[in-house]
């Protein structure tokens, strides 16, 4: 058990770190990628491109594997295996959706800057 979701969550950390290495590709290296916009649309602070794109795929990792490690606690069958899964499985989404928004408005901002 604690194999298969240690392996889910390894592959959705792959996952995230594939979109920020292929967002990475046409990048400066010393360029600033927004973090956080205002309400107003604006980017309010910027980060290393480096630091940006690895953000996300770090938190997941450790928010994911910590998860996955939470079934050497006790152990998970029957009902309470499938829904442990599926909140690994919702995790791993919604990291990968919350990544790829962030990649999108980073390559809109780009594209509004003319970056």
């Amino acid at each position: 058990m604690t194999i298969v979701s240690i392996i889910m969550a390894v592959g959705f950390v792959a996952v995230l770190a594939a979109m920020s290495v292929r967002s990475a590709k046409g990048l400066a290296r010393d360029q600033r990628l927004p973090m956080q916009w205002g309400f107003d649309g604006r980017a309010t602070w910027r980060a290393p491109r480096d630091v940006a794109l690895a953000f996300t795929p770090v938190l997941a990792a450790v928010t994911l594997i910590s998860t996955a490690l939470a079934s050497l606690l006790g152990p998970v069958e029957g009902a309470d295996a499938g829904l442990y899964f599926g909140v690994l499985t919702g995790m791993g989404l919604a990291w990968v959706g919350a990544h790829a928004l962030h990649l999108w408005l980073v390559a809109r901002w780009r594209r509004a800057e003319g970056v």
